[in-house]
């Protein structure tokens, strides 16, 4: 494997950091804009916040980082307490576990999926009063109490548009904010400077320059990446999956057809990028378990411009396009654009033929892995049928089994363990189950009226 190892070695990074960030707020903002915004209005207000007080500790990168990501948690449907991602009314504050819990899974998120790490604790008890000796234990704690606090009035500035903050800030939520950073805040707001800034949406343009002056260590860039992938679990783990094989099956075709390293990173972005437009197509199509209806079909189709409206500004054109066309067919069959092979570039038709055998080599929500000899048959039909390019299909054909072994390698490298974010989280939320059980065994215990107690000893295997 030391030949495709050394291919994944030779790419480069095509997206900035701040590009990547970008990317993924509109990927979000697909889910639920009203949330995003809520976002990027406290990440401006933090930044601010954070610069104003100077502490030599901080690391305002990793302030409004958090800031931008702080939600996570609510772009996934949450089964347990009955939320839906889609809500636009939306209690941030609220101490109740359902609320409590959507900033538990940002924080275990960002602390093993992003180069956050350890600063993501800031999130674990982000709806918890404010404790003078935490802030003095903890530095996270400085963390959570600005990102708090700019939050809080991120969502009073949006109920109450046409007013300004109250002389006194703690009014929005006694007892919950620094004081010293109340002070602070209002120095940074000083005539009402960020106030007005946010309710004329010029702050927008601002933290977008901030954004893209943001680096990383190649390391951290290459977590941030994986996010673009990762984030379509909040809606299709299948679609994760497809993802990440089909850069393996282009990488390895890259490969074999001897592109130079600067096109096998083109490559390589476009096919980690090729599908992320599905962020917006409704998940009861993306995991439908059977064959979509034409206007099901219609709407998964129309990913590909998703894609593009995605990455429209934040990403080279030659990706975009690239992303944008990996449907099309070269006898001009294929969407959206329905052109021919002689529009399509080596890179384009290479994607396709990975995404083709991925699609037919994998399990997804609508079939099971499909047999290599019916994975060839198809690819062959296909290629007869002047769909597919005949010399990138013939190398999946002759080098079928080899191909494959490279996938699994490449998973295993370009995956990532989410156990750890969810075993977790799923302490978190049943933490309290063996407190309730006991709860409800002593007042049993407790009640005359109770004949039998033999049901209540099922509650102990909860």
């Amino acid at each position: 494997m030391n030949h495709i190892q050394d291919s994944l070695d030779s790419l480069t990074h095509i997206l900035t950091p701040g590009q990547i960030i970008h990317i993924s707020l509109k990927m979000l903002g697909s889910i639920n804009r009203h949330i995003i915004f809520h976002n990027m209005r406290t990440a401006y207000l933090a930044w601010k916040l954070a610069q104003t007080i100077n502490d030599p500790r901080f690391n305002i990168r990793n302030i409004v980082l958090l800031s931008l990501y702080h939600t996570l948690g609510y772009f996934r449907e949450d089964t347990i307490f009955g939320y839906n991602p889609h809500d636009s009314f939306i209690d941030f504050f609220s101490q109740d576990k359902a609320i409590s819990s959507k900033y538990v899974f940002s924080c275990y998120y960002l602390q093993y999926m992003t180069p956050l790490r350890e600063d993501a604790t800031a999130l674990e008890n982000f709806t918890e009063p404010f404790i003078e000796d935490m802030k003095h234990f903890l530095y996270q704690e400085r963390y959570k109490s600005i990102i708090y606090l700019c939050a809080r009035i991120s969502a009073f500035l949006f109920h109450h548009n046409d007013e300004y903050l109250p002389d006194d800030i703690n009014e929005i939520a006694p007892g919950f904010f620094d004081p010293e950073y109340v002070r602070a805040f209002k120095v940074a707001n000083k005539n009402n400077l960020l106030v007005n800034q946010i309710k004329d949406d010029k702050f927008t343009q601002e933290l977008a320059e901030y954004i893209d002056t943001i680096t990383f260590e190649r390391k951290e860039s290459e977590m941030m990446e994986k996010l673009l992938v990762y984030f379509l679990d909040f809606k299709s783990t299948y679609t994760v999956k497809h993802i990440i094989n089909t850069s393996c099956y282009a990488l390895s075709l890259g490969h074999r057809m001897k592109l130079s390293p600067s096109q096998l990173s083109e490559l390589f972005c476009s096919a980690t990028l090729h599908d992320i437009g599905k962020i917006a197509t409704p998940q009861r199509i993306l995991e439908f378990p059977g064959k979509l209806s034409p206007e099901d079909m219609g709407i998964m189709k129309h990913h590909v411009n998703h894609s593009k409206r995605i990455l429209a500004g934040h990403a080279p054109e030659n990706i975009i396009e690239d992303v944008y066309r990996h449907h099309e067919k070269l006898n001009g069959k294929g969407y959206p654009l329905q052109i021919t092979g002689d529009k399509l570039t080596t890179i384009q038709r290479i994607l396709t033929v990975a995404d083709i055998t991925s699609a037919l080599n994998d399990s997804r929500s609508y079939k099971a892995e499909f047999s290599t000899e019916k994975t060839k048959a198809i690819i062959t039909q296909m290629v007869d049928a002047g769909e597919l390019d005949p010399e990138i299909s013939k190398i999946v054909l002759d080098d079928f089994d080899a191909i494959v072994e490279e996938q699994q390698y490449l998973y295993k490298t370009l995956s990532v363990d989410f156990s750890n974010v969810l075993g977790r989280y799923s302490d978190y939320l049943f933490s309290d189950t063996e407190s309730m059980v006991d709860s409800l065994l002593n007042q049993a215990d407790n009640d005359d009226s109770v004949e039998d107690l033999d049901d209540l000893g099922e509650l102990e295997e909860l």
